[in-house]
């Protein structure tokens, strides 16, 4: 007597098999796609800080010369280098003396622009910016440019760029190490206004 072959419980196993497959697949397309949201959520919450610090809060501490709060934005082993590599400063503490003991010249006092001696009439723009973000750290290069002002004309001080590496820090983006190139020097004619403070 011949058995017929019984496809049927075959058939359905290789369902079930397909069905459970395909709901595992699911799960983990959805767990692998919420991740992608968080990492983008993030990637993007940190693009908006790091432009904080460094299109906001930099050029305004150096602007209102608050070098407390200007070193505050450099990580605790954080580095600021200048003049290609002639000044070069470790530690908030050690920037925030630096330029607290920097002497810079009054800003002359006329009519037409009236300025308190000593103050200083500078405002310091950053455009072009790059950026790569990398976890808990980052790179950029950005343009500077630093307009003055003295009686009522205002001119290009100097122009360059910064090249920067960046740590977050107890949740906080801060430089870890910014670098600033002089690309267009400063006015050097005898009408020129007083040097602005180094960027």
């Amino acid at each position: 007597m011949h058995t017929k072959p019984c496809f049927g419980g075959a058939v359905k196993f290789a369902l079930v098999v397909l069905g459970v497959a395909a709901v595992a697949g699911s799960a983990f397309g959805q767990a692998k796609s919420a991740e992608s949201a968080a990492a983008r959520m993030q990637k993007i919450e940190d693009r908006q800080a790091i432009e904080q610090l460094l299109m906001g809060d930099y050029p305004r501490a150096l602007d209102s010369a608050d070098w407390k709060a200007y070193a505050a934005l450099f990580s605790k082993d954080g580095t600021l280098i200048m003049g290609g590599g002639a000044t070069k400063k470790t530690g908030p503490a050690a920037i925030e003396e630096y330029f607290t003991n920097l002497k810079f010249p009054a800003a002359p006092v006329s009519a037409a622009c009236p300025a308190k001696p000593g103050a200083h009439r500078f405002m310091h723009v950053v455009t072009n910016l790059t950026l790569q973000i990398n976890g808990d750290t980052a790179t950029d290069q950005a343009y500077w440019e630093t307009i003055g002002t003295t009686d009522c004309k205002s001119v290009v001080e100097g122009a360059g760029h910064y090249e920067d590496v960046l740590h977050r820090e107890n949740g906080h983006w801060r430089f870890f190490q910014r670098e600033i190139f002089d690309d267009i020097p400063p006015r050097t004619t005898a009408a020129a206004a007083p040097a602005a403070p180094k960027q």
